[in-house]
This record gives structure tokens, C-alpha cells and sequence, in this order.
């Protein structure tokens, strides 16, 4: 199971990147999937664009910035593809 999940948090990472999500930012998303977080990306017109946060940011959201500086914190630096589950 920890390979299956490593390999889709790589596979996230390229989707990331392919989608315009900038290198840093999509490397914390992937680790984030890695250490069992959840993922969730949407795509909406810029009219949309502030009612779609709102209630996205009332499903439990964490704050991106936050977390990739605690994962650096803990000595990370960005998502390997090759590195086993997380033990946490």
C-alpha cells in the first residue's frame, strides 16, 4: 500500500505541474497526499472562483504555506517519488 501511495503522489506532482500549479506549491500537495492527506484540486470559471474557497475552506482546509514550512521544519525538502510511507 505505501508504494501504491508514493506512486500516486508522483503522479499527482506531474498532474500538478502539467496543470500550471507552480513546482513548490505542487510538491507540498504531493507530500501532503503522501503523508495521508487528501487532495482536493477543482477548476472553475473566475466568477466562481471565491464562492468555490469559501466552501472548500469550511471542509477542514489546510493552509498550504503552513504546512510546507512545518514539513521543513522536520528536515524535508521536497516530495520523492522514491521515499517510503510516512511514519509519522
Amino acid at each position: 500500500a505505501g508504494a501504491a501511495a508514493g506512486g500516486a503522489a508522483g503522479g499527482i506532482l506531474g498532474a500538478m505541474k502539467d496543470a500550471g500549479v507552480p513546482d513548490e506549491d505542487a510538491n507540498v500537495y504531493a507530500e501532503g497526499v503522501r503523508r495521508g492527506s487528501t487532495l482536493v484540486s477543482v477548476r472553475v470559471d473566475e466568477a466562481e472562483a471565491k464562492r468555490i474557497e469559501s466552501l472548500l475552506s469550511g471542509a477542514n482546509a489546510i493552509d498550504a504555506t503552513s504546512r510546507a514550512a512545518t514539513y521543513r521544519e522536520q528536515g524535508w525538502t521536497r516530495f520523492d517519488p522514491e521515499a517510503g510511507p510516512y511514519v509519522g
